[in-house]
């Protein structure tokens, strides 16, 4: 990308939030994590550039302190900005990891977004993203006959690595809370049961619970969690939701199994 381009990027970010004002939105939040543009910016492995968009940590975080500064411009006073922020890139060579992400933090807390959501992966490391079970069979299936062995070998050495445990980015979310003074932070990750979901609020580890894969299986869930009906997430983490997004079928709870 050359200055042209970076320049194209952040007005374009500009102009959606403008958009998500006039349509009533209550607030935006911007994704600099999963390997997603700004994660890219952010993260020394996938950012090589020697300008004033990579090099140091102050050039690395410009295209986002660029971006906040364009949103900002545009939103109303009651809209929110929130950032999602990967603490932990898991890529090959080091990229983003929690003492960087924790400078990252500081810097987006001073220029004074609204709440700070922590998660962690990326398109090169997603089992890390979206722990619990990786459904090795119904990824296969997209798999050439000649490679299906050595996917399939990788696949397994990778279910026996990733281990589904309730808040996996609290650890890094709780580095990032004496640097951020009274921003909200929010701790993503594959949070199922309600008493764990309190006590991290409770402890002060984090402020909010974000959800994903358990309201594609439960939309309900929020309100049984209010009324009491439920101690926990109905979501297996069987993952075979997110698998459907690449093979271009609705996003649903396919806990059962993949349409073939």
């Amino acid at each position: 990308m050359n200055e042209d381009s970076i320049r194209e990027v952040i007005n374009a970010f500009g102009k959606a939030a403008e958009r998500a004002a006039q349509a009533g939105a209550d607030g935006i939040q911007l994704h600099a994590a999963h390997g997603y543009l700004i994660n890219e910016f952010l993260s020394p492995f996938f950012n090589h550039r020697d300008d004033r968009w990579g090099g140091s940590e102050e050039n690395r975080f410009r295209l986002i302190k660029e971006i906040l500064l364009a949103v900002k411009k545009v939103l109303t006073k009651e809209m929110v900005l929130l950032v999602k922020l990967n603490a932990h890139d898991h890529t090959p060579e080091e990229g983003v990891t929690p003492p960087l992400a924790v400078a990252y933090a500081k810097r987006l807390a001073d220029l004074g977004i609204d709440g700070l959501e922590v998660s962690c992966g990326t398109s090169i490391s997603p089992w890390n993203m979206c722990r619990g079970d990786i459904p090795v069979q119904e990824i296969l299936r997209g798999v050439s006959e000649p490679r299906r062995t050595k996917v399939e070998e990788s696949l397994e050495r990778l279910k026996r690595g990733v281990k589904l445990e309730e808040g996996y980015n609290l650890a890094a979310a709780k580095m990032m809370r004496p640097v951020i003074g009274g921003t909200p932070l929010f701790a993503v990750g594959g949070w199922r049961h309600v008493r764990a979901m309190e006590e991290a609020v409770h402890r002060g580890d984090t402020d909010l619970i974000p959800l994903c894969r358990p309201l594609i299986r439960e939309s309900s869930l929020v309100r049984k969690i209010r009324n009491g009906k439920v101690e926990a997430a109905s979501c297996t983490s069987c993952n075979r939701c997110l698998i459907a997004v690449g093979k271009n079928i609705p996003v649903r709870c396919y806990y059962r199994g993949l349409p073939e």
